[in-house]
């Protein structure tokens, strides 16, 4: 249970609830901006499937105008430009709102420390695969930074919302502890996760969506008929997000008597199904573009959940 600060308190003992409803609104601040970081997400999916990545050739402007002539394409990447500082500005505007108070300022440096990096990473990144014309190395480190981000807003909300009860009337329980085999099951469902998330990136970023143009197989009626190049990388995307459905439907069915993971862990299971579903129809249906922007919004949905699973799991303790 988080201790309650003095500076959350007046009259000694009572609860401020001034003080407890501001870190409330801090908190659906954060959640808030994730789900804009997350739209951020999939409207850079869509830049890219629209083949909109170099529609503004230089950076930080745009034909070196703040707001340039538009067609479809350039409003796209203009319009991704302009929500990402949005973000940029959201996130700097909240975490000096928490910092101003006294009493959050030890419970939350750390984690807007750790947000702030990866934000300032991603508008690095943003600007190198603009700069070094989409190469392979940035789309996908841009993409993981992009997901961590979101997953960290998802936190740092959820650590101030637990703060907010425990300065309250009725203080939040303590975490409930977990076994080993529970720890194991859902660390490794998020290790799987992350390296699926990276070939993804990969597989975008080296044009293999249709490197295996049929299913199950891979081509010719051959599940695995090479493991280089391409087609490597896409069948090597292919046997990790089978290998990613079993673990996350594995650590759904370990945690289900978990109070805290469980609901985590039935929602990334029903992600994961829907993912297989919709990363099969993008190979049917040749890459459509609001199917590969749905497979996206999937998968950023799916870091989150499972995330946020993972993180509660590793502070449980472990019974005896």
């Amino acid at each position: 249970m988080v201790s309650a600060s003095p500076h959350l308190e007046q009259n000694g003992n009572a609860p401020d609830p001034g003080s407890v409803l501001g870190i409330r609104r801090l908190a659906l601040g954060f959640l808030g901006l994730a789900g804009v970081t997350y739209a951020l997400i999939v409207l850079g999916a869509l830049v890219r499937a629209h083949g909109a990545g170099l529609s503004c050739p230089d950076w930080p402007l745009c034909f070196g105008k703040v707001i340039p002539a538009f067609d479809a394409r350039i409003a796209f990447e203009w319009s991704h430009r302009v929500l990402a500082g949005s973000v940029g500005l959201g996130f700097l505007t909240l975490s000096a709102l928490t910092l101003r108070k006294a009493g959050l300022r030890p419970q939350m440096g750390k984690g807007l420390l750790a947000a702030g990096l990866l934000l300032a990473l991603q508008i690095v990144l943003g600007g190198l695969t603009v700069l070094r014309l989409l190469a392979s190395w940035t789309v996908t480190t841009h993409l993981l930074t992009g997901n961590a981000f979101a997953l960290a807003l998802v936190l740092l909300g959820r650590k101030l919302w637990a703060l907010a009860d425990a300065s309250g009337p009725d203080p939040s329980p303590r975490p409930e502890p977990a076994t080993t085999s529970q720890k194991f099951a859902v660390v490794l469902a998020g290790a799987l996760l992350f390296c699926q998330i990276l070939l993804g990136g990969l597989v975008s970023s080296n044009y293999a969506g249709l490197a295996c143009p049929d299913w199950p197989t891979c081509m010719n009626g051959e599940f695995f008929p090479s493991w280089r190049g391409a087609q490597g990388l896409h069948v090597l995307h292919r046997s990790f997000g089978y290998a990613c459905f079993l673990a996350i439907f594995f650590a759904a069915w370990s945690g289900r008597n978990h109070r805290v993971v469980r609901r985590w862990l039935a929602i990334a299971a029903l992600l994961v199904s829907a993912q297989i579903v919709v990363g099969i129809t993008n190979v049917l249906l040749r890459l459509p573009v609001e199917i590969t922007g749905l497979h996206s919004a999937l998968a950023a949905g799916l870091v989150c959940c499972l995330g946020v699973a993972v993180r509660e799991i590793a502070r449980s303790p472990t019974p005896g």
